[in-house]
C-alpha cells in the first residue's frame, strides 16, 4: 500500500501521474528481475542434470577393462610429466652454473 501524498498546491497532477507510472514501471521492472534470476537458475539445474544423466550413460558405454586401460595411460602421463618437469629442473640449474663459470 502507497502512502498519501501530500500534493500540496505546487505539484501538478501530471507529476504525479508520472510519479506513479515511474513506480509502477519499477516495479515492473524488480519483478521481471526476480523472474529472470528464477529462470537461470532453472537453467542450470536442468545444465547440471543433463550433465550428470550423460556422464551416467557414458560411463555405462566404456567396458571397464577399458576405462582402466584409460586410467593407468593418465596415471603413467602424469609421473611422466613430472619425471620430465624434474629433469627440465636439474638441465636449468646446470645450464646456469655453466653460465655463470663463463
Amino acid at each position: 500500500m502507497r502512502p498519501l501524498r501530500d500534493t500540496g498546491p505546487s505539484v501538478p497532477k501530471e507529476n504525479m501521474a508520472l510519479q506513479d507510472e515511474l513506480e509502477t514501471r519499477s516495479h515492473q521492472v524488480r519483478s521481471a528481475e526476480k523472474k529472470l534470476h528464477h529462470k537461470e537458475l532453472e537453467a542450470q539445474e536442468q545444465i547440471m542434470y543433463i550433465r550428470q544423466e550423460y556422464e551416467t550413460k557414458f560411463k555405462g558405454l566404456m567396458p571397464a577393462s577399458l576405462r582402466q586401460e584409460l586410467e593407468d595411460t593418465i596415471s603413467s602421463l602424469k609421473s611422466q610429466v613430472n619425471f620430465l618437469q624434474k629433469r627440465a629442473s636439474i638441465l636449468q640449474e646446470e645450464l646456469t652454473t655453466y653460465q655463470s663459470r663463463r
